[in-house]
This record gives structure tokens, C-alpha cells and sequence, in this order.
């Protein structure tokens, strides 16, 4: 039995052990071709460093698993009545822990990135490669340090604070370290792309010994990130969707819209690919800018500067370091304060300036910046061009849209530093402001919308001749206005009286009107291009083999977001919500709708044991004319732990149920109660939301990960290929392959444009 002096010991110690031997790795690898067999000294440091990290970090989850409150995170994480999986989730549903599971990820790859490439250590992309990956693990490593995930409690403490309840579930589980994951995976390429951008000549990055399979290494890394990272955005809005939002899968808060962040980048990079064909900076930007993203995600989630749901409270203080160099009531400290008011967050800040830095600095030095084809000239718009000016628009539509949410999302702190400066005074203008869903989703409304109709000429139909894709846009354009114009009266009640209450037309149609105006708008156009795809696929499965996996895979990219969006328009604007107050044994009518809620029982419940201080659970059945919908139980629960004896109302979560059908779910939770001393739990307050259509955002979102996963399985075949003995003569061909590709979409595509 390891004692708690000894393992607060170990755990440290090996941290300082890891630290000072990357920072050697580092000064090895720098300094290479000016020490003597500087390989083997660097992969020496590099084995200690990896190995005193993974000790550390398994002494860290012992401890976590093996309930040992002697340590201060392990008693404000976990507590006697959480099981073993969700001890493990409390790794990293913590501060220092999160950064400690990030850092343990990262470096795993770095080991397996050095193995891989250990033979052409000495080719300057490589090295260079190997030192911002380095930088990156060294940082983290620092961080993990300054936060001391061994600290001791001072007092004996027998039972721990524990998580809060919205996170005891599974998906704590599965959620976080899936976005952990992705954001690990987003390293590597950035360092290569960084490398890469840092060698480029002329615009090319030359020849050198194991640069085919380095290629192919950042191929298959890069889209095996894109898949994580989509998993992980997924599951998070499912999660959302079932737990936090109160039925809402996404909500634009500053932390999921700063996940999307690096996503966007990554999709990007696959959707210009043909249109950047051989100008190797603005791809490897694009890569590149992805960790960039996850690292400004996290400085919003652990700064507490934005408001949100995720947000990390400050757990230390950075004045305490800087008030040797700066008056602790300055202006100047409380300006630092406000944007970097932890120890730690001062490092993550750095790293994120300078990673930030360094693309754009080589981009401006060699003015490949410049040189991005997103300018559009008068051939563009020539016949012979449709398909690439249609991509290229789309592809300015994503760019611009990506880099206007960032915008949105530092428009409150640039707000307070203008009101710093203006002012001079650490309260700035007195006020904040914010920028809400409404700010996100219209810009997702027109650019999307641009993105939308630029596709019609490049991936719907793409058979037919420019003359019918100009028809086939018009009406659909036509179809949404009309769409759009009937909805509108219909939502007055002027089509009504015209045709009738029951008229067939109306009454089909009326499944489909959603309450805003943009989304019928875009509804046609969605299912035109939805059309056009499944055209397209049924046609190359038939008739076509060659390439059959990556039209295929292309097909099924561009389906599913339309599908998602679709789904999305659908479910969001369809929502209806209402409260009844029910009693036990009472039928109650959904307003507005065919269905109606029996209430079986009400049963008030105070277990014995375990986290519950109290149960109130509502037993129901859902049935509409003509049958039943389901049964369901929903309750309202109040946690031991988290009741403060000033609030009564304090402690409680209410626990979701959905009861879903073809078309729709019906989203339950009891929101409130009333109960008698004598009779008890007498009334039950029940919020309904039936939320139409969501499973077909669902559905997009299955779609999409069978798209994803055949192109990162392609990605990885061809990885193996290139390590293998005839991986060189599978390169060239693949590359020829790629430069076909390229060539084929800038001089126009088919040649029915």
C-alpha cells in the first residue's frame, strides 16, 4: 500500500520529471545537427518524459477510482454514493483533471507520431514537427503542474462534494473524453502544417525522404479528427437535447459554438480541397487553424470571461504572481484580472498567441496569404466554370462564416476592452453585452443559404446541362416563396377560411409550415438537393465502379448535412410547449394537438439511502384517438448534497422523458408539485414540449458518421500502404490520382459544367 505522503510524491515528481525531459527533448531536437547523436538522446528524454506522464496520470485516476479523499480534487469530484463509472467520469469532469486527461492524450501521440517518423527525424519538416508538438505537450504539461491535481486536503475528510447531478449520467461518460479526443487529434496535423507552411518555396513544400508517408500520415490524422470531433459534437447536442436545454439539441452557447470552431476549419479544408488543388499553404492554414480553434475553445470554457453553461469557475489567481512586478489595485492588474485571472490560463494564453502567430507570419512572409483563390474574377462566371465558381462561392460562404461566429463570439470582450481604454477605468462601460442565438442563426441563414444554392451547380445534378440547373433553381426558389407565402397565411388563419378547415391540401401541408418565415423559405430548395443526391448515388451504384467508394462517401457527406438541416428547420420551428397541472387519475388534452396525458399515479418517495432526499414521480400514459402512444414515468428529484438550507427550493433536477414516435417526440419533466402535510403529493406540475421531425436530424447525423468512417478507413488503408514496402509506387499513383482530381474540377468538371 502506497502511503499518501509517497503517492502525493510520485505523482509530482514524475510531473517535474516529465516537464524538465520534454523541455530536453526540445533543446535535443532544436539543436539537433549541432549535437552529436542528438536521436538517441532525444528519443532517451522523450521515453522518460511519456513514461513519467503516464505513471503520473494513473497514480491520478487510482486515486479518483480508489476514493482517496486525502487528495482535495478527489473529495470535490467524487463522492460514497457514486458507482465506479462515474468515478471515472470524474477524471476529467474537473479543472485540473480535464487538463490532466488532455495532456496524458497528447502525449500518446507524440509518442506515436516520433515512433512512426523516427527514421526521418533529420529532414527539417520533421523536426520542426516534432518541436511545436513538443511545445504543445511541454505547455500542458506546465499547466497540469501549476494546478497540482495531488493537492492535499488539510483536514480528514471521510465523504466528497461529488459532481453536480446533471453530470451523473452516462453521458458524462462518453461525451467529454470523445471531444478530448478530437481536440488531441487536431495536434499532430497542426504541427505538420505549421512545419509545412514554415518550408514552403514557391509556394510548394520540396521533395525529402519520407514525405509521401508523412502525407499520408496528415491525411488520415486529419480525417480521423474530423470524425471524433463530429462524434463528439453530436453526442453533446443529443446530450443537450435529452438533459441540459430542456429539449433544445443546440443552443448556440459560447462553449458548443466554440467547439464548432475546429470542426469548421476541418470541414473546410475537405470542402476546398479541389478548389485549393496544388497551393499547399491555405490547406495546412486551414488544418492548422483547427487546434488553434480547440485551444480558443478552451480559453473561453476554463477564463469564465463569457457566460456559459460549461464555464470553468477560476479555481487560482494570477494576481498573487504578478503583484511583485504590478500594483495589486493598478489598472493595469485588473485589466490582466479580467481576461487572465488564473496562474495557468496565463500559459494558455501565451501558447494561443503565438500557435496563432506563426501560420499567419509565414503566410505574410511569403505572401501566400495572399494568394488564396477566393476572389472571384469575369471567366469565373463563364459556362465552362460553373462547377468551380459554384464551389468557390461556397467555399468564401464557409470561410466567412466561420471566421464572423468567431467574431460573435469575442464581440462581448472586445466590447469591454474598447470600454477599458475609452474610459480608463476597470468597470469599462458599466454594462456588457451579448450575442445571442438570434446573431448565430442568422448568420448561418445566409451563409448557408449562399452555400445552399451554390451547390446546385456544383454537387446537385450535376448531369444536367447549366440551362436546366438554372430552371431547376428558379423554381425551386419559386416553390420556397410560395412555400414561405402560404405559410404566412396559414399561420393568420386566411387560407383556412378560404379553403377550409378540412380541406386535404391544408391539412397535408399543415404538417409541414413551420413558424418562421427563412426556414420555409429554404425547405424546398433543401429537399431539391436532397433529390438530387439520391439521383446521383442510385445512378453511380448502378452504372459506375471506378471511384465508387469516394463518390460515394462524397454523396453521403453533402446528403447528410442537408438532411441534419432539414431536420434542424423541422424540429426547431415546429416546437410546441405547454404546463398542465395534473392530479392523479385525471385525462388531460394537449392543447392543439390529438393527444392526450392519463395520469396513472403520483407517489412521493424518501429513500433510505443513497443520494435522494425526496422522489416525485409522475406515472403516465400518452394516447391519441385512436391509440397508445406509450408509457412513461417522469421525476422530480431533490440531491442531499446540493440543498442550501436558506433555499428550499434548492437541490432539485428534474430528470427528462421522452417518449418518441415516427414523426415526433413528446418531451416530459415534472417542473413543479403541490403536496399535503396529510394527503401528500396532491398536484403535479408537468412541462410538455412536442418536438416534430427531430428524428430526422438524427438520422442526418447517422448519415454523416457513415460517410465519415469509410473516407478516415480509405485514409488509413492508404497510410498502411505507404509504410509498406510498395507504399512508394501506391503514393505516386494516388498522388496522380489526387492531381487528376484537381485538374478535372479547376478546368470546369463534366462537361455539362
Amino acid at each position: 500500500m502506497i502511503d499518501i505522503g509517497f503517492g502525493m510524491d510520485l505523482g509530482l515528481i514524475m510531473l517535474i520529471v516529465a516537464l524538465i525531459a520534454l523541455l530536453l527533448d526540445a533543446v535535443f531536437v532544436f539543436s539537433g545537427e549541432y549535437i552529436e547523436k542528438w536521436e538517441s538522446l532525444s528519443e532517451l528524454c522523450l521515453t522518460v518524459g511519456i513514461a513519467a506522464i503516464i505513471i503520473s496520470f494513473s497514480y491520478f485516476s487510482y486515486s479518483i477510482i480508489s476514493v482517496d479523499y486525502s487528495f482535495s480534487y478527489v473529495s470535490g469530484y467524487v463522492n460514497n454514493d457514486m458507482d465506479f463509472f462515474v468515478r471515472l467520469s470524474a477524471i476529467w469532469s474537473g479543472q485540473v483533471g480535464s487538463y490532466f486527461f488532455w495532456l496524458f492524450l497528447v502525449a500518446l501521440l507524440y509518442t506515436i507520431f516520433r515512433l512512426m517518423f523516427r527514421r526521418y527525424a533529420h529532414e527539417p519538416v520533421l523536426w520542426k514537427s516534432f518541436v511545436i508538438t513538443n511545445f504543445q505537450v511541454v505547455v500542458l504539461t506546465a499547466l497540469t503542474l501549476v494546478n497540482d491535481p495531488f493537492k492535499l486536503n488539510i483536514n480528514a475528510v471521510t465523504d466528497g462534494v461529488g459532481l453536480n447531478p446533471i453530470l451523473l449520467n452516462e453521458w458524462n461518460l462518453i461525451h467529454p473524453p470523445i471531444i478530448f479526443i478530437g481536440y488531441a487529434l487536431c495536434l499532430v496535423p497542426m504541427a505538420i502544417g505549421i512545419a509545412r507552411i514554415s518550408s514552403l518555396k514557391n509556394g510548394k513544400v520540396s521533395d525529402f525522404e519520407g514525405k509521401q508517408k508523412l502525407d499520408n500520415f496528415f491525411e488520415f490524422m486529419v480525417s480521423l479528427a474530423w470524425l471524433v470531433l463530429s462524434s463528439g459534437i453530436i453526442i453533446g447536442g443529443y446530450w443537450a437535447y435529452i438533459t441540459l436545454g430542456w429539449g433544445g439539441f443546440w443552443a448556440w452557447d459560447p462553449v458548443e459554438t466554440a467547439s464548432l470552431v475546429p470542426w469548421f476549419f476541418i470541414t473546410l479544408y475537405y470542402h476546398g480541397k479541389p478548389l485549393l488543388g496544388k497551393r499547399e499553404y491555405f490547406g495546412n492554414y486551414l488544418v492548422s487553424m483547427s487546434y488553434i480553434g480547440t485551444l480558443f475553445a478552451t480559453y473561453l470554457t476554463r477564463s469564465n470571461i463569457i457566460s456559459s453553461v460549461h464555464t470553468f469557475q477560476p479555481e487560482a489567481t494570477l494576481e498573487n504572481v504578478l503583484k511583485f512586478f504590478i500594483p495589486a489595485n493598478s489598472f493595469i492588474m485588473k485589466i490582466i484580472l479580467r481576461f487572465i485571472p488564473d496562474e495557468w490560463l496565463l500559459f494558455l494564453f501565451i501558447v494561443l498567441i503565438v500557435t496563432f502567430i506563426i501560420p499567419h507570419y509565414y503566410g505574410f512572409k511569403s505572401k501566400e496569404l495572399f494568394r488564396v483563390p477566393i476572389s472571384l474574377s469575369r471567366k469565373d462566371f463563364q459556362a465552362s466554370r460553373s462547377r468551380i465558381t459554384a464551389l468557390k462561392i461556397s467555399f468564401i460562404s464557409g470561410l466567412m462564416c466561420s471566421y464572423i461566429i468567431i467574431i460573435g463570439l469575442l464581440t462581448p470582450i472586445i466590447y469591454d476592452i474598447i470600454g477599458y481604454f475609452i474610459t480608463f477605468s476597470p468597470e469599462g462601460f458599466g454594462s456588457s453585452i451579448t450575442v445571442d442565438m438570434v446573431f448565430f442563426n442568422t448568420v448561418i441563414t445566409i451563409f448557408g443559404g449562399v452555400m445552399l444554392l451554390a451547390q446546385f451547380f456544383c454537387t446537385f445534378y450535376p448531369r444536367l446541362s447549366l440551362k436546366k440547373k438554372y430552371g431547376l433553381l428558379i423554381s425551386g426558389v419559386l416553390a420556397g416563396i410560395t412555400f414561405t407565402i402560404s405559410g404566412f397565411f396559414y399561420r393568420n388563419g386566411s387560407l383556412n377560411q378560404i379553403l377550409g378547415d378540412n380541406n386535404p391540401v391544408l391539412v397535408f401541408f399543415s404538417n409541414f409550415w413551420t413558424t418562421s418565415d427563412k426556414a420555409n423559405l429554404v425547405i424546398p430548395l433543401l429537399l431539391l438537393g436532397i433529390v438530387g443526391l439520391i439521383i446521383e448515388f442510385t445512378r453511380i451504384a448502378m452504372k459506375e465502379e471506378k471511384n465508387l467508394l469516394r463518390k460515394t462517401s462524397q454523396i453521403m457527406l453533402h446528403f447528410s448535412f442537408l438532411v441534419i438541416l432539414l431536420g434542424a428547420l423541422l424540429s426547431a420551428n415546429m416546437t410546441y410547449s405547454t404546463e398542465i397541472l395534473v392530479r392523479d387519475g385525471g385525462e388531460y388534452p394537449i392543447e392543439g394537438t390529438s393527444i392526450k396525458i392519463t395520469i396513472l399515479d403520483l407517489i412521493r418517495e424518501y429513500p433510505t439511502s443513497g443520494p435522494l432526499d425526496v422522489e416525485y414521480i409522475t406515472k403516465f400514459m400518452l394516447s391519441s384517438d385512436t391509440r397508445v402512444i406509450g408509457f412513461g414515468i417522469s421525476k422530480l428529484v431533490r440531491h442531499k448534497r446540493w440543498i442550501n438550507p436558506s433555499d428550499e427550493l434548492s437541490g432539485y433536477n428534474a430528470k427528462v422523458t421522452i417518449i418518441s414516435d415516427l414523426f415526433y417526440d413528446i418531451y416530459i419533466i415534472t417542473a413543479g408539485f403541490n403536496q399535503n402535510p396529510l394527503i401528500g403529493f396532491t398536484n403535479s406540475l408537468l412541462r410538455i414540449k412536442i418536438v416534430p421531425y427531430i428524428n430526422i436530424l438524427w438520422i442526418g447525423c447517422l448519415f454523416l458518421h457513415f460517410a465519415m468512417i469509410p473516407l478516415t478507413i480509405g485514409r488509413f488503408i492508404l497510410l498502411k500502404k505507404a509504410f509498406s514496402p510498395v507504399g512508394k509506387e501506391s503514393d505516386e499513383f494516388n498522388s496522380k490520382s489526387d492531381t487528376s482530381e484537381n485538374e478535372n474540377v479547376v478546368h470546369g468538371g463534366n462537361k455539362s459544367g
